[in-house]
């Protein structure tokens, strides 16, 4: 298993990467998993990594993927959000929550400055995937109270 920091380097360098693809978009998509490359599941085990940290993260649980929703970038500053999708040991079940990502990318082209990682609902409850797939807006609001909150400076 990769530290997180290999992980953050991954990310950080697949992010710049990909930069381009992200700045030459034309218009939305359903998906941004093709145009950001290894992004999609680097987030997963990042946040993987830094929940496996915390107390009150249930240590049976563990990511899968993420289903990016939707991207931004604004100077140095790139934004994700989107699905991320979760089992439970010794299950085949899925579960979805919504999470946002924001990283403030160093102007040397090879690290970040900062990050924000945010996931789940205290207000709205996790759902299958299997119901997630049949009802895609389920996680559409702009306003949340989000569950887990992670920081990171460099």
């Amino acid at each position: 298993m990769k530290s997180i920091e290999e992980i953050q380097t991954m990310l950080v360098n697949e992010l710049w990467n990909r930069l381009d693809r992200v700045k030459s978009l034309k218009s939305e998509v359903d998906y941004y998993n093709d145009i950001l490359g290894d992004t999609s599941f680097l987030l997963s085990g990042l946040l993987g990594a830094l929940l496996e940290l915390r107390s009150d993260w249930d240590k049976h649980r563990w990511i899968d993927d993420s289903l990016l929703l939707g991207v931004k970038l604004t100077k140095n500053k790139l934004s994700i959000w989107g699905v991320m999708i979760w089992g439970i040991e010794n299950t085949t079940e899925q579960w979805t929550e919504p999470f946002y990502f924001e990283v403030v990318l160093d102007s040397n082209e090879s690290d970040f400055s900062e990050y924000t990682f945010l996931l789940g609902d205290l207000n709205k409850p996790e759902i299958p995937y299997e119901e997630y797939r049949v009802n895609r807006n389920y996680w559409e609001e702009d306003e949340r109270n989000w569950k887990y909150i992670i920081n990171k400076k460099n």
